[in-house]
């Protein structure tokens, strides 16, 4: 039987036959995304990456959130598995990619900075082309992958020391 599985309030993960109340599938909650909430949607994610736990596939099928950042992912079976041995990387593009279907990358960039190391933009780099994408994320439109790709590049360039007076 599918569950849905997110973190509370407390970094306690959670899990329900039923998606979290108020929460909408990502694709029909376009009107929720500003760049506040994205950060909290960073926020969010990140609890996956730092509890070591892999979402599993970031598209937007599985993944719903509610008003206030929240996120939660649909498993159809099994529990969240460990992040594999790439570490979050692989996991972090796909949400990178995921985000920028319906935010500028610009703003998705400029609010990961707030959450997100140097080290790990630099292993989400590699993943961001559609070989190594899910399909079901790299054919969901727009084709936003090399969009993503450049900005994510750019961003990385500008070095560990300007990713980290972003956060101070």
């Amino acid at each position: 039987m599918a569950k849905w599985y997110w973190y509370d309030d407390d970094n306690a993960l959670k899990d329900s036959p039923l998606h979290p109340h108020l929460s909408r599938p990502i694709a029909t909650a376009a009107e929720w995304l500003n760049p506040p909430i994205i950060s909290t949607l960073h926020s969010h994610f990140a609890r996956w990456t730092t509890a070591q736990l892999s979402p599993g596939p970031v598209i937007p099928q599985r993944l719903w959130i509610d008003q206030g950042g929240a996120i939660a992912f649909r498993f159809a079976t099994g529990a969240p598995a460990a992040l594999p041995a790439v570490g979050a990387g692989e996991a972090l593009a796909q949400w990178l990619v995921l985000l920028s279907k319906w935010m500028e990358i610009h703003v998705v960039l400029a609010r990961d900075r707030t959450v997100w190391s140097h080290a790990e933009l630099v292993a989400a780099l590699p993943f961001t082309t559609p070989p190594l994408l899910p399909r079901q994320l790299a054919q969901f439109p727009p084709n936003n992958w090399e969009q993503v790709a450049r900005g994510l590049a750019a961003s990385v360039s500008e070095g560990a020391a300007a990713l980290d007076s972003h956060t101070e």
